[in-house]
């Protein structure tokens, strides 16, 4: 009989899906780590919700343990690492909570344009302020929704519900990959300037991280109202807070913060804000959802080896994947360099192998994961990249050309985005397993991927490599390696490796040089 623990409070649904298979549960609720230990060497599952730690000491004591399901999204709570190293398979349950989401963020909105909040403080307070909180209706105003994935269009869809006009921007997502066909996708910019209230929907990466600061809140209308129910550190909590002490936009609802629970944060004292304590997935129908669905996917693992929403993936589940692993890499690494070329939705992304046909596949969903990584918001893996990119759209296509590269195992990653934007790159993995590589579309080098790398196209004119290297010694940044090919036809092509990663003031000047036509940080 298999044996599944279970270390936070999940509901009677989840527990009845394993124990009608013939599962048995261990409930351990109290967090008594003797009790926890001395149960880890027989269970074969492990289910928690965001109470639990689960480090690498738990991990090596748990011996039998094949699947760690985490009842949620965020697995910050558990060492990835250490349990991919010890074939542990990681699962969360990333669309359990949509609905709540969206559905809070809609609270967030109609309290701040009503005063809700207000109003029943000083009701409470034994003040009567109806003249003093006068609303604001929703119907025909405008919604900005920044980042366009599953919970930023079931927001949209309730919105078009309350009349409202919505409007959206996501850079990785196209007007024609939308579900919510009435969402009007536009530029950021256009987003910020034309919104009453704005909303949003994004992970928080480096590119979005302080997304909104006082620029961008400089842009909105000052009748305007911020809504952040997505991740803590999108928005610029000081910059937020002055902007609302100086009038700059009307006001803000936060659900996430920068730190949790927030300590000396400027919102807390801040005026004309809504605030909870990051509530946007607790409802009891959400807790439902995320326990029956982890329940299930454990179950279906445990029992006939189905694996569903993956964080990692045990290479002893899938054998053909340990003789491939640095490929596996490679072409995850070229996919990551794509990102950055790509600046808009991405269209289709093509792979080309010249070595057993076997392993393409798996190829094309690594170089997924990297194209993809920083454009999706969740998880992507080589067990979910193909419903994501039907989900979205993309076309994904392989081919097997044996005349590819004189190179063993070489592959060419082939991108293209809606703008009709178009990349090829090239590599392969080295008798030292080191990845390199060997072409930018007709551009042929020969770089190691082993440091930042600015990618330059620019005139091929006299003095350029002065001008770029006298720039980069300004900024204090060491070149390791200038790479410079070029082709008739008046274009050349540079790959600089920095010992140190530039600034965007420094990529910022680069693109200012009158010779250089377009420059990208790739890595």
């Amino acid at each position: 009989m298999k044996k599944i623990l279970i270390t936070d409070a999940l509901s009677a649904s989840g527990k009845s899906v394993l124990e009608a298979s013939g599962i048995e549960v261990v409930e351990i609720l109290d967090k008594d780590q003797e009790k926890i230990d001395a149960a880890l060497p027989e269970v074969d599952g492990w289910i928690i919700r965001s109470g639990t730690n689960i480090n690498s000491q738990a991990i090596a004591k748990a011996s039998k343990l094949k699947a760690i399901g985490r009842a949620g999204v965020g697995v910050d709570n558990i060492d990835i690492q250490a349990a991919t190293a010890h074939g542990v398979v990681v699962m969360n349950t990333p669309g359990g909570n949509t609905i709540s989401a969206a559905e809070h963020t809609i609270a967030l909105m109609m309290s701040l344009a009503r005063n809700i909040p207000r109003g029943d403080s000083s009701m409470k307070a034994g003040t009567w302020e109806r003249k003093a909180l006068v609303g604001t209706e929703l119907y025909g105003k405008t919604l900005g929704i920044v980042g366009l994935g599953r919970i930023g269009q079931e927001v949209g869809r309730r919105a078009l519900g309350l009349q409202m006009k919505v409007i959206g921007y996501d850079p990785y997502v196209s007007q024609d990959q939308l579900v919510v066909k009435d969402i009007t996708v536009l530029s950021l910019e256009e987003v910020l300037k034309n919104s009453d209230i704005i909303t949003l929907h994004l992970p928080r990466t480096k590119d979005t991280l302080d997304l909104i600061s006082s620029p961008e809140l400089a842009q909105m209308k000052s009748s305007a109202m911020l809504i952040n129910c997505a991740r803590g550190g999108l928005v610029n909590e000081v910059a937020i807070a002055q902007a609302l002490e100086d009038n700059v936009i009307a006001g803000a609802a936060f659900d996430v913060y920068t730190s949790e629970p927030p300590e000396n944060n400027p919102l807390l004292h801040a005026k004309n804000t809504v605030l909870t304590p990051h509530l946007g997935a607790s409802t009891h129908e959400a807790g439902e959802n995320v326990a029956v669905q982890i329940a299930t996917q454990l179950r279906d693992f445990l029992l006939e080896g189905r694996l569903c929403n993956t964080i990692n993936l045990p290479i002893a589940d899938m054998g053909i994947l340990k003789s491939i692993s640095k490929t596996l890499t490679l072409a995850r690494e070229i996919g990551l360099l794509m990102h950055p070329l790509q600046k808009g939705a991405i269209k289709s992304i093509r792979l080309s192998y010249n070595g057993d046909p076997e392993h393409i596949t798996p190829l094309l969903y690594s170089a997924f994961e990297g194209v993809m990584r920083d454009r999706y918001d969740g998880t992507i893996n080589l067990i979910n990249a193909k419903s994501i990119a039907e989900s979205r759209g993309i076309s994904l296509s392989t081919l097997h050309d044996p005349e590819l590269s004189n190179v063993q195992n070489a592959l060419s990653l082939s991108v293209e985005s809606a703008d009709n934007t178009h990349w090829e790159l090239m590599g392969y993995t080295d008798i030292q397993g080191s990845q390199r590589l060997t072409r930018v579309n007709k551009y042929h080098v020969d770089v190691l991927l082993d440091g930042s790398l600015i990618l330059i196209l620019n005139q091929d004119v006299p003095g350029v490599v002065g001008e770029v290297g006298t720039l980069l010694a300004r900024y204090s940044i060491n070149i390791a390696e200038y790479s410079l090919t070029r082709q008739t036809g008046g274009t050349a092509l540079s790959l600089i490796k920095c010992d140190s990663s530039p600034g965007i003031d420094l990529l910022n000047e680069l693109r200012s040089l009158s010779s250089i036509r377009e420059c990208f940080l790739l890595r």
